[in-house]
């Protein structure tokens, strides 16, 4: 795959990012709490810029490079309060609106107005179906994550995860992304991807977290699963007209 150095320098490449849609998987993956299925988040950082891996059933493997920013959430009934750090206000800013939750579609309306903002649960049918727990696609989600399209009219494509431990993370749609394949077998995962040597890492994986090496060389990089993302859904990326 890529070097460390391609890691780090596709924090730093602002890429034109196409608006999105995509198709939701539909069917969970059964006793995957230890697999390697689904979508991976980085928890390394370089400012804004963060690093995915979405694993497939199939065997192909996405590395995803995007724009990500984390905060923290409150919810009492139908009472939603986001609280994101703001690195240009220099302060957290909490953001107040009322939900609705219908299955796999989420809707938010913030307190002090402005067009509603409505979700879609990226792994549908799993046991979270009842909860906000898990991660949605926005196609419009204004104040989540910095867009670098020109394109007008400007929208806010973002993804937005929940997790149990009230973290709230926002991710961009991918401002790049390699296709590539794996194998994982008894703990041994090996990437590779066009005109890269394979990697090999010996990873162990607990529910929510693993190390895997993504360079033939380079260190073991700490991942955390995507909450609810097991269902290995993955991400199309098509052109508005």
């Amino acid at each position: 795959m890529c070097n460390l150095k391609r890691y780090i320098g596709t924090f730093l490449v602002i890429l034109p990012m196409a608006l999105s849609a995509y198709t939701p998987a539909r069917s969970p993956s059964d006793n995957n709490e230890h697999g390697i299925l689904g979508k991976w988040d980085s928890k390394i950082r370089s400012n804004d810029s963060g690093l995915t891996l979405e694993f497939s059933s199939d065997g192909t493997v996405k590395e995803n490079s995007d724009l990500e920013k984390a905060g923290r959430y409150a919810l009492k009934d139908n009472r939603l309060v986001t609280y994101v750090w703001e690195a240009k206000e220099g302060r957290e800013k909490q953001r107040l609106f009322e939900l609705t939750l219908d299955g796999d579609n989420l809707t938010i309306k913030e307190s002090t107005g402005g067009p509603e903002i409505h979700m879609e649960r990226i792994c549908k049918g799993g046991s979270a179906a009842n909860t906000i727990l898990g991660e949605w696609f926005s196609r419009n989600y204004p104040g989540a994550i910095r867009v670098l399209s020109t394109e007008l009219p400007l929208r806010f494509p973002a993804f937005v995860e929940f997790t149990k431990d009230k973290q709230i993370f926002f991710r961009s749609t991918p401002l790049k992304t390699i296709e590539g394949q794996y194998e994982f077998s008894d703990g041994v995962l090996v990437l590779t991807f066009p005109n890269e040597p394979s990697a090999k890492t010996k990873v162990r994986i607990s529910p929510d977290q693993t190390d895997i090496r993504t360079t033939s060389q380079g260190p073991g990089i700490p991942f955390r699963r995507v909450t609810g993302s097991d269902c290995g859904a993955q991400v199309k990326l098509v052109n508005n007209p």
